[in-house]
């Protein structure tokens, strides 16, 4: 018997020897393989970066030149492209260089209302030949084979895309970093994150990189890294701009879903964008688009709006500096005639646990682990969708710890989101949850008559690089418009004051959140600071006149 007993012995630690060995050794052959993708992609970059840089020198801009060009606003391009005094490949050498300009600038045809005009995108649009990451080693060499819908309209109207921009690995997240292309930081304060996951974006145009681009929005990640950068974005209402062509990863999942919008230096370029890209072609590439052309008459009407407003949406309080830029926004509305009124956003601790996260996380978030386990992980992808990997029970006792010893309901909330919708009744349940509330919330807006309502983009200002996650809840002033599919945008108002960070002194200091909160407002003095402005669904033309009419009350006030 001991004898048997000791054969037993050897056989098992031979087949767990041999089972760990393959299992380690089928990780080491994916890793090694993915690592040279990445390799070779950066390699690939580099080239292109190098070609650019001769066909600069070639150009022979001079540099007066290009500061001239790439400091004229939107509509100031747009006039000089289209009266011929600015050719189109003079343009993309201001900003870079591509084939397409010359066939343009060489075209006798009228000119389109976008001609020459040079286009950023992110990262995860598709485009012809190139292919589409998010961030993962896997997809790297995935060529498309077609332009995204997007893509097509805007060449069909004379703009030159020219370059694709960073994105956090799966685009979930308010950082921008990833193992294939490094980290985007922030070109205010290169010490902070210019926001995610359409952070490159913003960068690129907060830097004069780019006059308009184009991102996407499950969670304010258009609207978010326009109010780090200081820059002009609107997300747009789901199926008003199409996303075919437009790379996701939580496609299975459609209660709360991702959408796309502009983004731009200023807010013409927003409106003008917007305003020609509604239009046959679009609607006719992809039927899944509302066939509804931009309403100029919304947008100029001079009818007196009432307005809602909040600083603190009863979640996670703003801080100064974004509460004094709402009630700033308040006041130049009141100034340009407006009646704007205090509105309290209903239940938002339930909007965020019982409704984003149960709807983005619903399915303990299988869909982004299962992306990312065989490939090379960031870091903080890997510490968010850590807990998607342990078991349920671990999750409900870490999720009780967390509230108790931190005093933190917001992560505890979020924690046991993944676990609580156990089967397609308990889903189909949660649709018709998230149904009633917009129901509920249509009934408050309704109540009070409004037409908008101006809030928060996001409970802080840029944070330093790699400190979001700590604070994701600070999103829900973007979360609930996701969530009620709800148009929103994101207008730059002011900076940071030295008042608004030595009255951080008097935020709460209650929770984890609030704490990591108040750390990241030391030394933000000077960033930039954005008001969001919402409507109801299908009225991207409204949430602009709001934006607009903020711009020019400010400008009133100031004068």
């Amino acid at each position: 018997m001991p004898e048997k007993g000791g054969k037993l012995l050897a056989f098992a630690a031979g087949t767990a020897l041999t089972l760990s060995v393959w299992t380690y050794g089928r990780r080491w052959i994916i890793y090694s393989r993915i690592n040279k993708k990445i390799k070779q992609k950066r390699e690939k970059c580099l080239k292109a970066q190098t070609l650019v840089e001769q066909n600069l020198k070639q150009a022979n801009i001079s540099e007066d030149t290009i500061k001239r060009i790439v400091q004229l606003s939107f509509l100031e391009l747009q006039a000089q492209l289209q009266d011929g005094s600015l050719q189109a490949l003079d343009v993309l050498h201001a900003y870079q260089t591509m084939d397409i300009a010359n066939a343009l600038d060489s075209s006798t045809d009228k000119k389109a209302p976008l001609h020459g005009v040079p286009v950023s995108l992110k990262e995860s649009f598709h485009l012809r030949g190139n292919d589409s990451t998010a961030g993962l080693g896997q997809f790297i060499g995935q060529l498309k084979a077609e332009d995204a819908v997007l893509v097509q309209v805007l060449k069909n109207l004379g703009a030159v895309p020219f370059v694709r921009t960073n994105i956090p690995q799966t685009m979930m997240m308010y950082e921008c970093c990833n193992p294939i292309f490094g980290t985007t930081c922030n070109p205010v304060d290169p010490s902070r994150s210019p926001g995610g996951s359409t952070g490159g974006e913003a960068a690129l145009i907060a830097s004069n990189g780019s006059i308009l681009g184009f991102g996407s929005d499950i969670g304010g990640s258009i609207r978010v890294p326009s109010h780090f950068c200081g820059i002009y974005g609107l997300k747009c209402t789901l199926e008003r701009m199409s996303r075919k062509g437009h790379m996701s990863l939580s496609k299975g999942q459609t209660l709360v879903s991702g959408t796309v919008g502009p983004m731009a230096r200023d807010l013409q370029g927003l409106i003008t964008a917007t305003k020609v890209l509604l239009n046959d072609l679009h609607f006719d590439l992809d039927p899944a688009v509302a066939p509804l052309k931009f309403r100029s008459e919304i947008l100029e009407s001079k009818r007196p709006l009432k307005i809602g407003f909040y600083t603190d949406d009863r979640n996670v309080p703003s801080v100064p500096a974004c509460a004094r830029a709402v009630l700033l926004a308040k006041q130049a509305l009141e100034t340009m005639g407006h009646s704007v009124v205090e509105f309290v956003p209903l239940r938002m601790k339930y909007v965020l646990s019982k409704l984003y996260y149960r709807s983005v996380l619903g399915d303990k978030g299988w869909q982004f682990v299962s992306k990312i386990q065989n490939d090379i992980v960031d870091p903080l992808v890997y510490k968010l969708t850590l807990p998607s990997r342990f078991p349920d029970w671990l999750i409900w006792i870490l999720s009780w710890v967390i509230q108790k010893a931190r005093k933190d309901p917001q992560i505890g909330d979020a924690l046991r989101a993944r676990i609580e919708l156990k089967s397609v009744a308990d889903w189909f349940q949660h649709a018709i949850s998230l149904q009633n509330y917009k129901d509920e919330f249509l009934r408050a807006w309704r109540t009070q008559n409004l037409d908008a309502v101006i809030c928060p983009v996001f409970a802080t200002v840029a944070p330093p690089n790699q400190t979001s996650v700590e604070f994701i809840s600070a999103g829900s002033y973007c979360m609930l418009y996701n969530v009620l599919n709800y148009p929103g945008g994101a207008v730059p108002v002011t900076k940071v004051t030295r008042d608004d960070v030595s009255n951080m002194a008097d935020y709460p200091n209650t929770s984890f959140v609030h704490k990591r909160i108040q750390e990241a407002n030391r030394g933000s003095e000077g960033l930039p600071v954005s008001v969001q402005c919402v409507a109801l669904p299908y009225q991207e033309e409204l949430v602009l006149r709001v934006m607009s009419d903020i711009e020019a009350g400010l400008k009133t006030l100031h004068s």
